[in-house]
């Protein structure tokens, strides 16, 4: 999320990139038995592209930490050796993360989706999914264009719009693997 300096301070950013190290890395090893599944068992479409999913997740996710790190300006301030480009990199690559975060997600989450009964809420989901992307200027955002601009209004509405892309790219991927029954 771009947690820019008019809402948080840059200790604040910091300490909220640490936290999501840890909640990640506990997870990987909560779902350490997916792990030791690769390799066994045959790869039907679903599986395949959940480990393509999970590996573009643990790659994006690991170059937006390492890139946090080596640009810290707070905390790991012994660590700064990153330039101008390792932040922009880390911004790109935290943008990279929330789009292969939503389809991780919306592969994994199926009985959650399942629960989901009107479809017309798909199409909800989507359209407020699509007015947050337009309202955050994701796209210049994931392809750099921004830099380092500020956000303006309020931290608690662009947080929501940052979940509403999630959610959106979630039901997106959910909707894409069970239409064609993978």
């Amino acid at each position: 999320m771009e947690y820019s300096k008019v809402y948080l301070p840059g200790e604040i950013h910091e300490i909220i990139g640490i936290c999501l190290i840890i909640l990640v890395i506990l997870h990987l090893i909560l779902n350490k038995k997916y792990f030791k599944s690769i390799l066994k068992g045959k790869y039907p479409l679903k599986r395949s592209l959940m480990l393509v999913i999970n590996i573009l997740f643990i790659v994006t996710f690991s170059v937006t930490c390492i890139t946090g790190i080596l640009s810290s300006q707070n905390i790991l301030t012994f660590l700064n050796i990153g330039s101008l480009t390792t932040i922009y990199l880390h911004k790109i690559f935290a943008y990279a993360s929330i789009i292969v975060l939503g389809m991780h997600l919306g592969i994994n989450l199926t009985k959650l989706f399942d629960k989901i009964e009107n479809k017309l809420i798909y199409v909800a989901i989507i359209i407020l999914g699509i007015y947050s992307m337009i309202a955050v200027d994701f796209w210049n955002h994931l392809t750099g264009n921004y830099g380092f601009s500020l956000v303006t209004g309020n931290i608690i509405i662009n947080t929501l719009e940052y979940l509403c892309i999630i959610l959106m790219i979630s039901a997106i991927t959910n909707l894409a693997v069970n239409s064609k029954n993978i």
